[in-house]
């Protein structure tokens, strides 16, 4: 038997297999627990890729304007080499006279590298904001999209883009397929995040089971951003940015796979006949407001990503490794925040929650500058991680249920809303931090940052005013219409359906 055939034969007893395979299948999608860490599963490895990226891109980039100058410099062929970052270090009080020597020029390579290091502030700004201004427009087509394929493939749809930004990212070896990568991923993350945010909102329809389970969903991402920043640095430093960037697509490869067992791949529909469009909801101040405290948190850490690494690099002598783990006390801040307080939130008010987290931020931004050495970054970094994390797990419910009391229960469009704010956040943020950096200085950029958070704190106040019931406040919709909302009975039913862990029934 040839070798075609035999694959053939394989393929075609892949595929009849499904027929056995569909009542565990059944089960599979019956449980929502199941879908929830599939959710979880998908927003951790997009997040590791969008995370171990930033300790890799700078030093990388360096790397590669270091090769350059060798390669241009002939007459430097017997220099040491420089081994890692701190080389690059621009504290050292650099005689620049030519003497002729070999230390003479050495100190001037050193110098130049230095000023190499401060260059690349614009370059790695581009480069990161690429995803989220990809994603900003790519939000605007899939929350509409979510009704007409459903849900279940856009998310399998998302998660594959992913897998091939990953691949394209380990074989790069220049900026344009760098800057391709991460532009690609913005793309993936669209869907996937929107789509998998959608799906637990309608799988947990009562606001105390779902604020639980939205932050079990975010605590993925957390945890892709707890794992991202040391994975990146570590794995750079002692296997390469191929080997790192192959494990992602190997996780997101099991991922896709596991989503093909569970949904399947195939187009279907959404039961909703009528939606409430992204311009009515972004008239409706809560909304507007809610989003906004999503993007000022969100850009608040943005600005970090491109700056940070920099900073430190110029300032204090760091090697590659630590780089990523400059970021650790963030990523353990927001997995903290985002897995304890939904709950907290829900209980004491979420106005009251963001508007302390904004606070907060703004302190760290105040005092993060006057940091002489890492393990001072450590207490404003957590910080910094524990506001935004707080902060989305308030607010995420909160946006579905305002959908469900005010609106169509339609969940697609005002999560693109949500992640329009994260995305400006991410594009314009790394952006104008690189751009404000270069006019103004790293510790000004961060007192401004304060300012526009403490300014922005009134306001959350107006959240507190927000309908949450049946008998608060008329819906958006146009009279006549029929809005989804629930009764006191209905939330019993469904908090004692999420109490024994069995599926609310939909067409997941």
């Amino acid at each position: 038997m040839s070798p075609l055939r035999s694959l053939r034969d394989c393929w075609y007893r892949v595929l009849n297999s499904g027929d056995s395979l569909q009542p565990m299948r059944e089960r599979a999608r019956e449980s929502r627990r199941l879908v929830l860490a599939i959710v979880f599963l998908t927003n951790l490895l997009d997040n590791l890729l969008l995370t171990s990226v930033v300790p890799i891109i700078p030093a990388f980039l360096l790397k590669l304007d270091k090769e350059e100058f060798y390669g241009n410099q002939h007459n430097l062929t017997h220099l040491p080499q420089l081994t890692d970052l701190s080389d690059y270090t621009p504290c050292s009080n650099v005689s620049l006279s030519p003497t002729g020597t070999n230390e003479s020029l050495f100190y001037h390579h050193k110098f130049q590298l230095a000023a190499a290091a401060f260059s690349e502030n614009g370059r790695v700004g581009w480069l990161l904001s690429s995803k989220a201004v990809v994603q900003l427009f790519a939000n605007l087509l899939v929350g509409p999209l979510c009704n007409k394929v459903g849900y279940p493939l856009l998310l399998f749809g998302g998660t594959v883009i992913v897998f091939i930004s990953s691949v394209v990212f380990a074989f790069a070896e220049s900026y344009i397929p760098l800057f391709i990568a991460r532009s690609v991923q913005g793309l993936g993350s669209a869907a996937a995040i929107i789509a998998g945010m959608s799906i637990v909102a309608r799988r947990y329809p009562d606001d105390k089971s779902r604020s639980q389970a939205m932050g079990i969903s975010m605590g993925g991402a957390a945890f892709g951003v707890l794992v991202g920043y040391p994975f990146g640095g570590i794995m750079y430093t002692f296997v390469g940015k191929t080997v790192a960037f192959l494990v992602i697509a190997g996780l997101l490869l099991l991922d896709v796979g596991l989503q093909w067992f569970v949904f399947g791949v195939h187009v279907k529909r959404e039961s909703y006949t009528d939606i409430t469009p992204l311009h009515v909801l972004l008239r409706d101040r809560y909304i507007l407001i809610a989003v906004g405290a999503v993007w000022l948190t969100t850009m608040s850490m943005s600005v970090l990503e491109p700056t940070v690494p920099l900073w430190v690099m110029g300032f204090m002598h760091v090697k590659n490794w630590e780089l990523g783990l400059i970021f650790l006390p963030d990523s353990l801040g927001y997995l903290i925040g985002t897995n304890c307080f939904g709950i907290v939130a829900q209980r004491i008010g979420r106005w009251s929650c963001t508007l302390f987290c904004m606070l907060l931020i703004a302190l760290c931004q105040v005092c993060l500058p006057f940091a002489t050495a890492v393990p001072q970054l450590i207490l404003p970094h957590f910080g910094l991680g524990l506001g935004l994390g707080v902060t989305d797990a308030a607010i995420m419910p909160f946006l579905a249920l305002l959908v469900d009391v005010r609106n169509e229960a339609f969940y697609g469009c005002v999560y693109a809303i949500a992640q329009l704010a994260v995305c400006l956040a991410y594009s314009f943020g790394p952006l104008a931090a690189g751009m404000v950096v270069k006019a103004v200085g790293f510790p000004w950029l961060m007192r401004g940052m304060a300012v526009v958070n403490v300014i922005y704190c009134p306001l959350c106040y107006i959240l507190s005013k927000a309908p949450t019931s049946l008998d608060e406040d008329a819906p958006l919709n146009k009279p006549g219409k029929k809005s989804t909302r629930y009764t006191q009975d209905s939330q019993v039913a469904d908090e004692a359906s999420f109490s024994y862990g069995q599926l609310f029934e939909d067409e997941d």
